[in-house]
């Protein structure tokens, strides 16, 4: 006569785990992480951290507590799983959404573009951890080359540098953040130089979802003060409707958005396009930025800008700016050489 032995239940912590999928109304086809590893190629560490850091993937629970993934998050890891193998780092494509994921398959990520001396030696100091002779170095190039040259020709080119090595995994996340606390507070420093002139109307700066890049608009707000322009700025990563929304309340009479990263012109378009329906028809839209360079054709009723020039120009076209100019900061005071 046999021995009937019951199977042990698997062993659970506190009290039994809320059937995530039941309540949700998922479909069964959610998959335990075991099959998410082995349909990818993902490692169960690699899938934890960016639930951590990023926030996706957004794992379900199953009545024994353990993680599943639905088909549509299982579909958007495979599409991360080849960006990067096509060389793309994890930080520049795990934020993004499944659209702007699809436009980047087959772009290359190219070699950095040689860099002057200057700029590669502020690279190699952050690349060292070296942030206080990096402090140091850009303190004395804004004082050797004035406020609008440090700034267009060696703030923002330094800035792309850095985020291209990041994309690249040639820097780390944290060192691009110390590098932006570290020009922002430079930038702080040296605001009070330059003043809006009584001339010009409120205009309305953004990036758009996906485009993190707040260094940038920090640095275009700054330069756009050079030229006496008063700004109202909402930040980065806004969506279409929140910068809509603003321009009505603070009566904008420009919006000059920037699109410099993580984005496509396919993407690009379409924030663009949805921008400006959203927008009043009476408030002109400017775009900037490297992703515009990348349009494949004009968004109507909005005008690109490929670089600041361009911008001033269409600012006075459209009445912004006093045809003559505003107030210019373009020396810097003795104190600042010691910033």
């Amino acid at each position: 006569m046999g021995i009937l032995i019951k199977a042990p239940a698997r062993r659970r912590e506190g009290p039994p785990p809320v059937n995530v999928l039941a309540e949700k109304g998922e479909s069964a086809e959610a998959l335990h992480i075991r099959e998410v590893v082995r349909i990818t190629g993902l490692r169960r560490e690699q899938l934890y951290m960016w639930q951590r850091r990023y926030g996706f993937p957004a794992p379900l629970r199953d009545s024994f507590g353990d993680r599943v993934y639905p088909p549509d998050q299982v579909a958007r890891l495979r599409l991360i799983k080849q960006l990067l193998s096509e060389g793309w780092r994890a930080g520049a494509v795990v934020p993004l959404a499944d659209t702007a994921l699809q436009s980047m398959l087959g772009l290359t990520v190219e070699e950095p573009a040689p860099l002057p001396s200057e700029i590669e030696s502020a690279v190699r100091m952050l690349g060292s951890h070296r942030t206080v002779d990096l402090q140091n170095h850009l303190s004395k190039m804004l004082a050797a080359q004035g406020l609008r040259k440090f700034l267009e020709q060696t703030l923002i080119p330094l800035n792309e540098a850095v985020h291209e090595r990041v994309v690249r995994g040639e820097m780390q996340t944290f060192q691009e953040l110390r590098f932006a606390d570290l020009a922002q507070r430079l930038l702080r420093e040296i605001r009070g130089l330059a003043r809006p002139s009584r001339d010009t109307r409120q205009v309305l700066l953004a990036t758009p979802p996906n485009d993190p890049n707040q260094l940038g608009l920090a640095i275009l707000e700054l330069l756009l003060y050079t030229e006496g322009v008063s700004c109202l700025t909402l930040g980065a990563g806004i969506p279409a409707q929140e910068i809509a929304g603003a321009a009505k309340a603070y009566h904008a009479a420009l919006v000059l958005l920037l699109f410099d990263r993580g984005i496509s012109g396919k993407i690009a378009g379409q924030e663009i396009r949805g921008l400006r329906h959203v927008l009043p028809a009476d408030v002109p839209l400017i775009v900037s930025g490297r992703a515009v360079n990348l349009l494949a054709k004009p968004v109507e009723h909005t005008h690109a800008a490929a670089d600041f020039s361009s911008v001033i120009a269409r600012m006075r076209a459209e009445g912004v700016l006093p045809v003559s100019g505003g107030a210019r900061a373009e020396s810097l005071p003795q104190e600042t050489e010691r910033a």
